[in-house]
């Protein structure tokens, strides 16, 4: 089973980087990466304010900084929003953070799409900036089409995207998705920690198909019921803590 996710705006870069990248999964980047890194190399403080998303002078400073460093960090490591502080990856024993190395898709407004144990470049790129005047989500879209088809060919997929991730990628084959309500009404910025939370139960039980998945109950989570719609299946949850 393979399930795609979002990244994070906050992001740190990790005690033990590499000398060298590890994409493994290959599309064509190079327009859009170089396009950020001559931006990058700007003195334009208005610009990297603009593309970081950040206001301070000591800020646009110190991620200039970062990102220009030759050092390569484990994506799903450098990635610091509140999904990946539940998903609590640095705590899990050996064969669960394999499991989401190979299994965990996660989508980026700047590479496209990575594997948790894919190594990069620490960066910095507001969700929906341009990156002169290149849109990433149509930039990657007919880019990652045929790429994604095949790795998630025969793969059940449990899509945990935000919405905006929608743009980069259709999924064209029958898959589950998840909805997190709190007292009938939909969670926005919690639904990113139980994804969170949800994603690390996955790891533990190494579930690799929607059976499997089925079977496993999350805690403080009630399944409510299942809505389909066309070729999504939607798992609704009462979030039944005090979050």
């Amino acid at each position: 089973m393979k399930i795609l996710f979002s990244p994070s705006e906050a992001k740190r870069p990790t005690p033990n980087p590499l000398t060298s990248p590890i994409n493994s999964i290959i599309c064509d980047r190079d327009e859009i990466l170089q396009k950020y890194y001559d931006l990058i190399s700007s003195q334009d403080q208005s610009i990297l304010g603009q593309i970081f998303g950040v206001k301070s002078a000591n800020d646009i400073a110190k991620i200039k900084n970062l990102t220009m460093q030759k050092s390569y960090h484990k994506a799903v490591l450098m990635y610091d929003g509140v999904a990946y502080e539940a998903l609590n990856y640095s705590n899990l024993d050996e064969s669960s953070s394999r499991y989401i190395d190979e299994n965990l898709l996660i989508f980026s407004n700047l590479y496209g799409v990575l594997r948790a144990g894919d190594y990069i470049q620490f960066y910095k790129l507001k969700q929906g900036e341009k990156i002169s005047q290149i849109d990433s989500a149509k930039y990657y879209k007919p880019r990652l089409d045929k790429v994604l088809d095949e790795i998630l060919e025969g793969e059940d997929i449990l899509d945990l995207r935000a919405g905006y991730y929608d743009k980069f990628y259709s999924i064209k084959t029958p898959y589950i998705t998840m909805k997190f309500l709190k007292n009938s009404k939909v969670v926005s910025h919690f639904a990113k920690y139980y994804r969170g939370l949800v994603l690390r139960d996955l790891a533990f039980n190494k579930a690799s198909n929607f059976d499997e998945l089925m079977q496993i109950k999350f805690p403080n989570l009630s399944l409510l019921e299942i809505r389909k719609t066309k070729l999504k299946s939607e798992l609704v949850f009462d979030i039944n803590d005090d979050c």
